[in-house]
């Protein structure tokens, strides 16, 4: 069995990027998030208080997150090439026209399910799902920057690398039936924060709506997290800002 590539010195000015991509959407998550668990939960403590404490600890997961798809993603070979480019001073010309058309065909596939699956439940996602009941801007903030950056650019190239480690290191990087595996897993695992969240916001949730939910997740984040294999983080955080877009105010 022959060693990986080694990985190259990590970029600290790109880390500094992508952890500063991912803080306003912290603060929309706390802003927007934060009132309607105390709501829920009748904590003594302030408002201003446990927002804080929100920020702090998502800023913290996000800077985990960062250094995690920085150091074992670039190992795997996953990365955001876009942001790399231009963190770097190269031209970003390249990485815009590779990843664009992908990150915009799968936008609007993500649209196309979410707006089904709204049409098809008697309740809509922003009734058992905190994210898709914000204002487009903070939903745009967290949803398609900021929760990339933990669930795909952490989450999936930790798993990503994971399962190279154990089962592919004698070749240069994930094969495709790998890659398909930790796309997969990621997409089921993760897909349960979003569920963890509404539970911790409505108390109670029947299991038919817990279910769907999951398959609304599971199936946005495979396709998330294919996008972020094969194209970069970029062509993810355009597809679920584009999905967004086109179905904000309809689920």
């Amino acid at each position: 069995m022959t060693a990986g590539p080694a990985s190259p010195p990590l970029d600290w000015r790109l880390a500094l990027v992508l952890w500063l991509l991912g803080l306003p959407g912290v603060v929309a998550l706390a802003w927007n998030v934060v009132p309607q668990w105390l709501a829920f939960l009748d904590w003594p403590h302030s408002l201003a208080s446990w927002r804080l404490v929100i920020v702090v600890l998502l800023s913290l997961l996000t800077g985990v997150a960062v250094l995690v798809g920085l150091r074992l993603g670039q190992r795997a070979r996953l990365g955001a090439p876009l942001l790399t480019a231009l963190a770097t001073g190269r031209s970003p010309w390249r990485a815009i026209r590779v990843l664009s058309l992908p990150g915009i065909a799968g936008g609007v596939a993500g649209a196309a399910w979410l707006v089904t699956l709204a049409v098809a439940w008697p309740e809509s996602l922003s009734v058992v799902d905190p994210v898709y009941g914000m204002a487009l801007l903070p939903k745009l903030l967290y949803g398609a920057i900021t929760e990339e950056l933990l669930l795909r650019f952490g989450g999936l190239s930790l798993v990503m690398w994971a399962l190279w480690r154990l089962f592919g290191r004698a070749t240069p990087r994930p094969s495709w039936r790998l890659g398909c595996w930790a796309v997969g897993i990621t997409a089921v695992v993760l897909g349960t924060v979003p569920i963890a969240m509404a539970w911790s916001l409505v108390g109670t949730m029947p299991h038919a709506v817990a279910l769907q939910l999951l398959l609304c997740e599971i199936v946005f984040g495979a396709m998330a997290g294919f996008l972020y294999w094969r194209y970069g983080l970029e062509s993810a955080m355009l597809a679920h800002m584009v999905a967004y877009l086109l179905s904000h105010g309809l689920v």
